[in-house]
């Protein structure tokens, strides 16, 4: 093997996780060289305001730029906009183009993709990932257009209450029993739910599309239980997949994301995984798991940048999640194992409310909605689950 040790850093995927890896290596006092290298051509951007004020027109693609262009130069970053990664070996990754980049450590921040329902693809169906995605979905529709969106968890529900702003007919099709079934209380889930219904959104739990029909520009969607729907545009939200197969290919361990271990390395050596890629164990679910938030990418790029600049990590927190819906802010701190027996205590706060849900009497999770305070509060007072 060639010698890598002055070759530096390379960071494979130019998201949130990504860029705050980065900076987060230059603060830790990293001097030697760092690549970013990130598949699309855009100056890397921020994620969650794609489903809300990017498709609603309140925000423009240059608002949710994560850092100006001019600030990698600055940081002595180097920036590979539009380069894909075709091979990953020990101290070298390999550009689609055949262009060799040598590393010291490599982190992949590699994100996911939006999980597709097979055989459903053609004009009028659309995802959001990208910021690609959302101004495609945005042009798609138009007042009085029909969106059909399957999948009610928190994209789903953002993306349908900013179409509904624009004069959209929505319909939501979930096909578990709740809105954002499983991650959050069935108070959220119930009060939410109120809120779009309100603003003239129709949405159906436990339905499943058990056929598809195109009918010119057109879809129908053939429920088991809640009839036909038909749609012009039909947004696919029921979740993401890791973005693995790099890792795969290379033979890294990857079980529903690319395994790592508590400072977030891979089986491979020198190689971390951080962000919506990588799955690393969670005492409160009890196995392995990804967690797709801002709060995390971050959290795990700085556990890495640490590591690797052999300074001190960062004290745990708990993970937390956002949501915009109806003009209405939901909060989210601690993991709750879908199913699991909770208390939920339900408090009304002044311009919403607040849940505190335990397991076993340990404060497991909150959710706090247009309740900020109340939410801070709440997440000093989690209690950190225990080996089993």
């Amino acid at each position: 093997m060639s010698d890598t040790s002055s070759a530096g850093v390379l960071i494979i995927g130019a998201g949130h996780a990504g860029v705050e890896c980065a900076w987060a290596l230059r603060a830790a006092g990293y001097a030697l060289p760092i690549t970013l290298a990130g598949d699309e051509t855009h100056t890397p951007y921020e994620r969650p305001p794609l489903s809300k004020g990017v498709l609603l027109g309140t925000t423009g693609p240059d608002r949710i730029v994560l850092k100006a262009q001019a600030q990698y130069a600055a940081q002595g970053i180097t920036h590979l906009p539009g380069v894909r990664i075709a091979a990953l070996r020990p101290g070298v990754a390999v550009t689609t183009d055949g262009r060799e980049l040598p590393f010291e450590h490599c982190v992949l921040a590699t994100g996911s993709r939006a999980r597709a329902i097979p055989g459903l693809h053609g004009p009028g169906i659309y995802a959001i990932r990208t910021q690609d995605d959302a101004m495609a979905l945005r042009q798609a529709i138009a007042t009085g257009s029909r969106l059909l969106v399957v999948g009610g968890g928190y994209l789903g529900l953002e993306a349908a209450s900013s179409a509904a702003k624009l004069g959209a007919q929505v319909t939501v099709l979930e096909q578990s029993g709740a809105l954002m079934g499983g991650r959050v209380s069935p108070h959220t889930a119930q009060a939410m739910g109120a809120l779009h219904r309100d603003a003239g959104i129709d949405w159906h739990t436990g339905c499943s599309v058990i056929r598809w029909e195109a009918d010119g520009a057109a879809w129908r969607a053939h429920t088991a239980a809640h009839g036909t729907h038909e749609a012009d545009v039909v947004l696919v939200a029921i979740g993401a997949e890791p973005n693995d197969a790099l890792a795969r290919d290379a033979g890294v361990y990857c079980q529903d994301g690319i395994v790592v271990d508590d400072a977030c390395r891979t089986s491979m050596e020198r190689v971390y995984a951080i962000g919506d890629c990588a799955s690393t164990w969670r005492e409160e679910l009890g196995r392995h798991a990804r967690v797709e938030s801002v709060q995390n990418a971050l959290a795990q790029a700085r556990l890495v940048a640490a590591h690797i600049g052999g300074k001190p990590p960062a004290a745990r927190r708990a993970a937390t999640f956002w949501s915009e819906q109806q003009g209405r802010r939901l909060q989210m701190a601690g993991l709750v194992a879908p199913g699991a027996p909770c208390r939920d205590v339900v408090s009304t706060t002044a311009k919403g409310w607040l849940v505190e849900r335990y397991i076993d009497d340990r404060l497991a999770a909150i959710e706090a909605v247009d309740s900020p305070v109340e939410f801070v509060k709440g997440v000093a007072r989690l209690s950190p689950a225990t080996p089993a």
